[in-house]
């Protein structure tokens, strides 16, 4: 039977050195050529996907945890935040002084003081963290990121909200006004002095776009196996047939898994690939 193959990018696909293993891109493509489908499905903006990725052939791509869906360069899904909910955000943030970055289709829209922000923390704290790394890197890309200033919310939809705050009581002080439109996922850990992650539209989850794939082609969620690595692969590993998940990532994630793999620099997502006999 064909599988759905579902893959996350950062801390899944690739991890520290940035670049995806050869032999998992061969692992990839000899699955597409045995019949099953690979889709990345990954957190960031569809912007900010890197073109080497993609350049490995995939049937389809979920992007910012869901908000869009294209199968063959062609949107299938797309879903933004309400505007008027969005200002609220904006203003909840802002006043808080929590940096933010807007994720739309063509651009990130992200606050001063990020780069402030980075200078401080010490390189091996971001490395650690994959999404807080994201971050960074598209911090750097003039073509992606946009200043806060140059952001419409009359003209430009956005689909997810990332955050970072210095101030971890002011954030959490906003938990009780964000969750009742989002789902609230923290990639830092207890022991750091920031909290950073992101908010996503509730039914608008990784999750929720991994059905919607299934609907598109007619298939069935038994059919379907999601490899991930952090909790906005949650509800992904959560809805997908198995579920495979890093041997780094969160206990609360594990919990949920069917599997792990190992690091994605050392080959992990080929050889797990292999031992599910999705190739040779």
């Amino acid at each position: 039977m064909y599988k759905y193959l579902f893959f996350d990018i950062d801390g899944t696909l690739i991890g520290p050195s940035k670049r995806v293993s050869q032999k998992t891109i061969e692992g990839i493509r000899q699955a597409r050529k045995k019949g099953h489908k690979a889709f990345l499905c990954t957190g960031r903006a569809p912007i900010s996907i890197m073109k080497d990725v993609k350049d490995i052939g995939f049937d389809g791509i979920i992007s910012s945890a869901g908000g869009f869906i294209s199968i063959k360069d062609k949107y299938i899904f797309e879903n933004f935040i309400n505007q008027y909910v969005l200002s609220e955000v904006m203003l909840l943030f802002t006043n808080a002084r929590i940096l933010f970055s807007l994720e739309t289709k063509e651009a990130l829209y992200q606050t001063p003081g990020v780069q402030d922000f980075f200078d401080k923390k010490n390189k091996n704290v971001v490395k650690e963290n994959l999404e807080l790394a994201r971050f960074m890197e598209e911090r750097k890309n003039e073509e992606v990121r946009l200043p806060i200033s140059k952001f419409d919310i009359l003209k430009t939809k956005v689909a997810k909200v990332c955050f970072i705050s210095e101030d971890k009581l002011a954030f959490y002080d906003c938990v009780k006004y964000l969750k009742e439109f989002f789902n609230i996922v923290i990639f830092s850990k207890e022991s750091d002095d920031f909290i950073n992650g992101e908010i996503i539209l509730k039914n608008c989850t990784k999750g929720d776009a991994i059905k919607r794939v299934v609907d598109y082609f007619k298939a069935d969620m038994k059919d379907t196996i999601a490899f991930g690595d952090s909790m906005n692969d949650y509800q992904m590993i959560e809805t997908a047939g198995y579920g495979v998940v890093s041997y780094l990532a969160p206990e609360k994630l594990k919990a949920i898994a069917d599997d792990t793999f190992e690091e994605p620099d050392h080959d992990g997502i080929y050889e797990c690939m292999k031992r599910l006999k999705l190739i040779k």
